[in-house]
């Protein structure tokens, strides 16, 4: 597996790591745990990390050196892809290592796989996670994400890999309608979340554990801070709520969990997260919304069940892990209308969507959860049950299915 820039064993909710960071290590696991022999290579981003790091039985990650050890830049990572490659290769011959498939996360590692493939005479899968075309519609403050380079990778990968992978029917039709891709070569195989981990906990006990208000009402949003992640309309949304229903101001709290804010982290707040506190500043909610950073997944779950609620105002979204997350937790959760999060909630069942870019659309959905207790009785319930249908095992089926295919195919080509 290529995960470039994304090491899946990464502080989550800092810069570039998030739900694909889990989606790599959770499925290298359990492809590992079926017999399968699963390496994930990507970039050497933290100095005290060691080359070769178990992710469990049958599955590593192996840091590759490319470019300074630290956080740098998407492009910095493309402008080095070919010493990354090169270190790959050299590595696999000084260990004398052999692939029979490689599978290539997002549009870094696509560029990889190319090479490696060719060299290795091995077919490919692709995932990729975000799509350049998808994100311009939407985003206006990463120009090198969705450069022409990037399109163009990705065009390349979606034509040239054996198989695709997609995380949902919209996702599907985006990589269909926008890619020209072969439907032949397409699994949707929708996300899993750990519900050992995310499991409902009693309010109570996780407000105590956390050393929260028992009394308050509390929101949370999970994610890096993003443009696309849509956390600025939140804060629109809360803070047209508090002007529509100033008796909240003194109840409701946004937890904003993500971000790098520890001091000894590779990335010091970030002038986004900068703007987000003006924005805070603006509507006067520093009383009411608190800023985190990163925290490790067994906290995130006491998190999860502390809340009342959990917004997911992405502005798009290929799956939506955060919102299975919370719903694992039986936290009710408000999201947008947007890619996969259109199947992972359903709405008035497990939580309610709304329009990407609404923040009254948004705050008015907020406002009826937060009131309504039986409403978000209802919704826990069914948050729950709706999560459970989303396993890694299931993934794991998928992906192994679709390995199989791959690699009967190549079979079959290369008798004739």
């Amino acid at each position: 597996m290529l995960s470039v820039h994304a090491c899946p064993l990464a502080k989550l909710g800092g810069r570039d790591s998030g739900g694909m960071n889990v989606y790599v290590r959770e499925v290298a696991r359990e492809l590992a745990w079926r017999g399968d022999r699963v390496d994930v290579f990507t970039r050497w981003r933290e100095p005290d990390d060691p080359q070769i790091q178990e992710l469990g039985p049958g599955a590593s990650v192996i840091h590759i050196p490319s470019g300074p050890v630290r956080y740098i830049p998407k492009i910095e990572v493309y402008e080095r892809i070919g010493q990354f490659t090169a270190s790959i290769l050299e590595y696999v011959e000084h260990n004398g290592l052999k692939y029979d498939l490689v599978h290539s996360h997002y549009w870094l590692s696509a560029v990889v796989a190319r090479e490696l493939a060719a060299r290795w005479d091995v077919p490919t899968v692709h995932m990729a996670h975000t799509l350049g075309l998808v994100k311009r519609e939407v985003a206006d403050e990463d120009p090198d994400a969705e450069s022409d380079i990037r399109v163009e990778i990705e065009r390349r990968a979606v034509r040239r890999s054996d198989g695709l992978v997609a995380a949902s029917e919209i996702e599907a039709s985006e990589l269909l309608r926008l890619y020209d891709a072969d439907p032949a070569k397409l699994s949707i195989v929708p996300c899993g979340v750990d519900t050992d981990v995310f499991r409902p906990i009693r309010q109570v006990d996780a407000r105590e554990a956390l050393g929260r208000d028992q009394c308050e009402r509390l929101m949370l949003f999970v994610g890096r801070i993003e443009q696309i992640k849509g956390i600025d309309v939140l804060l629109d949304a809360l803070g047209l709520l508090f002007k529509r229903r100033p008796d909240l101001r003194g109840d409701v709290c946004l937890v904003v969990v993500g971000g790098a804010l520890d001091p000894g982290d590779d990335a010091p707040e970030t002038e986004k997260i900068q703007e987000l506190r003006r924005l805070v500043h603006e509507h006067r909610m520093e009383d009411s919304v608190d800023f985190i950073g990163s925290i490790d997944q067994p906290r995130l779950a006491l998190w999860y069940s502390a809340a009342d609620l959990c917004a997911v105002p992405s502005l798009t979204e290929s799956f939506g892990l955060v919102a299975l997350e919370a719903m694992a937790c039986g936290t009710p959760v408000v999201a947008t209308r947007v890619g996969g999060l259109q199947t992972v909630v359903e709405d008035g069942e497990s939580g309610l969507l709304v329009p990407p870019g609404d923040h009254a659309a948004l705050a008015e959905a907020i406002e009826q959860l937060l009131m309504d207790h039986r409403l978000r009785t209802h919704l826990a319930h069914g948050a729950r049950d709706r999560a459970e249908h989303f396993t890694w095992q299931r993934v794991g089926d998928g992906i192994e299915a679709l390995y199989d295919r791959v690699l009967a195919a190549r079979a079959a080509r290369l008798a004739v």
